[in-house]
């Protein structure tokens, strides 16, 4: 089976969106720091909310591009994490261990491609990690990046990477309710 992937990133990082070059410097929730590994989604909606939740703390969307890569039916072995195999906190915020445990177990073993993880935000739907030291990356079919304009309405956007939004309206969630205020 075919599996399109999409990513998300900023938009001067674009030359870097199929490298896996973050997972050098940064962890994630499934994989340490110290590996070149990429992240990308079973859909554009989830790559929007993964990319959003991961800015949030920022108060910001960066300006961005949207990556697609195509995952061809000759590449075998997808693995796959079940949801039922995972430790009880495996949302939270603050993931626990044993998912960045697995990550580095896959990574290490090379036996795939890619693995299959339910996502935190979605846990129905998919993420899917790429090994781009896997020689089976290179079967992938990766797109150009395009620029991805985010909608207002997810908070503050910024339209380049060096030239903030003035005079825009930002939505404010609180506990008591939302508002918009004037920028």
């Amino acid at each position: 089976m075919t599996i399109a992937v999409f990513r998300i990133t900023k938009e001067r990082y674009r030359d870097q969106l199929f490298t896996g070059l973050g997972g050098l410097y940064a962890y994630g929730r499934w994989t340490p720091r110290g590996r070149p590994v990429v992240y990308t989604s079973q859909s554009i909606s989830l790559a929007v909310l993964e990319y959003a939740l991961n800015y949030k703390r920022h108060g910001w969307l960066p300006a961005s591009v949207l990556g697609r890569a195509v995952i061809p039916d000759e590449v075998v072995g997808v693995d796959s994490i079940s949801t039922p195999a995972l430790p009880a906190d495996w949302r939270d915020p603050n993931p626990p261990a044993a998912l960045r445990e697995i990550g580095h177990d896959w990574l290490r073993r090379a036996e795939t491609v890619c693995l299959k993880v339910p996502s935190a935000i979605v846990p129905d739907e998919s993420n899917y990690l790429l090994n781009p030291r896997h020689p089976d990356f290179a079967r992938l079919t990766i797109g150009l990046p395009e620029p991805f304009n985010f909608d207002r309405r997810l908070g503050r956007v910024r339209t380049t990477a060096q030239e903030p939004v003035r005079n825009s309206t930002m939505l404010l969630v609180t506990a008591t309710g939302c508002s918009s205020v004037e920028r």
